[in-house]
């Protein structure tokens, strides 16, 4: 995403607009320590070093895909409160594995949300060509949905 040999410190619209998010989220994630500023300009502008937007893209992907910022924080705060490179270790490897396995939930939730949104088109796809009005008495007595062992939540819904 970034040059890392960039040195020059960024303001924070540079560190926005290298890690896709806004202005905004760049402030919220220093209020909440997820950045440090290098420093202030000679105007009071804070001074970024460009390993700040790789942190704010990180956490801001971690958030996209549906990660709690708190979580997130919790990875942060337990690399920084280590007392050994060890410790800290251990303690991030924790928070990453339970990230790691909310993430593999999602995931299998998603898929089988997949699933049930395959079987709806499926089972939709056999109404086209049907002359009847579409309601409920007129569609749940159609022979191509009680024939059906389980008709897909996403259908039953529109019935």
């Amino acid at each position: 995403m970034l040059n890392r040999h960039e040195n020059k410190l960024l303001q924070i619209g540079e560190i926005a607009r290298k890690a896709g998010v806004t202005v905004r989220t760049v402030r919220y994630y220093l209020e909440e320590g997820f950045i440090e500023a290098a420093g202030r300009s000679p105007g009071g502008f804070y001074l970024f070093t460009p390993d700040a937007a790789d942190t704010v893209f990180f956490v801001q992907k971690l958030k996209d895909a549906g990660l709690a910022l708190k979580d997130i924080k919790s990875i942060y705060l337990a690399r920084r409160n280590g007392r050994t490179g060890h410790e800290a270790s251990r303690e991030v490897m924790k928070h990453l594995e339970r990230q790691k396995a909310a993430i593999e939930q999602k995931i299998a939730d998603y898929q089988a949300l997949k699933a049930e949104m395959e079987d709806a088109i499926d089972l939709v796809a056999q109404c086209e060509g049907c002359s009847l009005e579409p309601s409920r008495n007129n569609c749940v007595t159609c022979s191509k949905i009680t024939c059906r062992k389980k008709i897909p939540l996403a259908v039953k819904a529109i019935l």
